[in-house]
């Protein structure tokens, strides 16, 4: 019984450490062309956005400046405020090999054209930021892993609505916090406790 108490510790410790050995974790900044009015989105065309300026972490060990990014297709609703949508992938960038995707759970968009929230006067600004998770797959298998997006649009002024314009995003995954030494400490100190009462039980047992 102490033996496998001993295995079952190690496993346990083993298994925690490597729990998120895989995720994705780092950053990548992307543009392209799109449309917007007060109610909707359109990446148009959705073939044409690329990554564009700093890519850091896991993407930077696939992802290249100028490497393209296909977004999904149609109009995306949205009201103002927070918005939770059907799941769907919102885009995905394909290179060396390894495929990411983005998939949004919910999403707050930010319609301006008064002038406030860094949006000039007499422009249209959309502002949206999307949670979401991150997906990598091809050369390896990384762990689905929480991500965030951020999205910038404008229409200068005397430019109309629903008429192609260029946007700036950026994307980001943080992977989930794995337990800290202290409570992988205390959690092999349980343990032991574990093991010293079969101990004394099996003590009992043969006298």
């Amino acid at each position: 019984m102490i033996k496998r108490l001993v295995v079952f510790t190690v496993l346990a410790i083993g298994s925690t450490a490597v729990a998120h050995a895989d995720s994705i974790s780092g950053f990548f900044s992307l543009t392209g062309t799109d449309s917007f009015t007060s109610s909707s989105l359109t990446l148009a065309p959705p073939q044409n956005s690329v990554v564009a300026g700093a890519v850091g972490g896991t993407f930077a060990t696939y992802l290249t400046d100028g490497n393209p990014i296909t977004f999904a297709t149609g109009s995306i609703p949205y009201v103002q405020g927070n918005n939770i949508p059907p799941s769907i992938q919102l885009f995905s960038t394909t290179e060396a090999g390894e495929t990411f995707g983005f998939t949004v759970s919910s999403f707050s968009a930010d319609f301006v054209n008064n002038g406030i929230e860094g949006c000039l006067t007499g422009n249209t600004c959309l502002t949206i930021t999307g949670m979401g998770t991150f997906t990598g797959t091809g050369a390896v298998a990384y762990t689905p892993t929480p991500a965030e997006f951020q999205f910038t649009s404008q229409y200068v002024s005397g430019k109309p609505l629903a008429s192609l314009t260029s946007f700036s995003a950026s994307a980001s995954a943080t992977p989930p916090a794995v337990p800290e030494p202290a409570s992988l400490a205390l959690f092999g100190t349980g343990l032991v406790g574990l093991v010293g009462i079969a101990r004394r039980k099996l003590s009992r047992l043969s006298v």
